[in-house]
């Protein structure tokens, strides 16, 4: 995979603030680092923006420590769209006329667009537009996002959650990314 960059598009750039604990048990905020998007070539790209594993482990700190650590199955600099036993928060900006592989995750995404209108198109061929505030609930499918503005970015925010192993036509569905020829 591609080394993540500091944007794909012209949007402003996203903000995130983590809070935990103090040694005093006070609510702060804690710095964390800067949005990176891993790029998707003719699409955008995606940043993540949280990970932590279910039921996610507060202690001391724990789920912070092993988001800002490099390298681990929930850190910030994992380019997997789905965490393994846990939830991810990834945000999505799509370049202008950007279209995602058509791809199936082992997940239940919740996906809502806040910037631009975007297609979700099946492997069926069917197709919603989704403005902002729209979203899809995406129960494992195969799918594609697609920016509908040739001339504006997009934005869409999704959660992922992984799934218990599922059949569908018999066969167990796995992770798959069909890139376009």
């Amino acid at each position: 995979m591609a080394e993540p960059l500091d944007s794909v598009t012209d949007l402003p750039p996203v903000r995130r603030y983590i809070t935990q604990h103090n040694a005093d048990g006070k609510s702060i905020h804690i710095e964390s680092p800067a949005q990176r998007y891993f790029p998707s070539p003719g699409a955008g790209g995606f940043a993540k923006s949280y990970s932590v594993p279910l039921p996610a482990n507060l202690t001391d700190n724990a789920d912070t420590k092993a988001y800002l650590e490099k390298g681990g199955p929930t850190s910030w600099d994992s380019p997997s769209v789905v965490a393994p036993s846990g939830v991810n928060l990834v945000i999505v900006d799509l370049v202008p006329g950007g279209v995602t592989p058509l791809h199936q995750t082992v997940s239940i995404d919740y996906s809502v667009v806040i910037i631009g209108e975007v297609e979700h198109e099946l492997d069926s061929g069917e197709i919603v537009k989704l403005k902002p505030g729209d979203h899809i609930v995406q129960r494992g499918t195969n799918h594609l996002w697609r920016n509908a503005s040739k001339t504006e970015p997009a934005r869409f925010i999704a959660s992922t959650i992984p799934i218990e192993p599922l059949k569908v036509n018999g066969e167990l569905l796995e992770e798959k990314w069909t890139v376009p020829s």
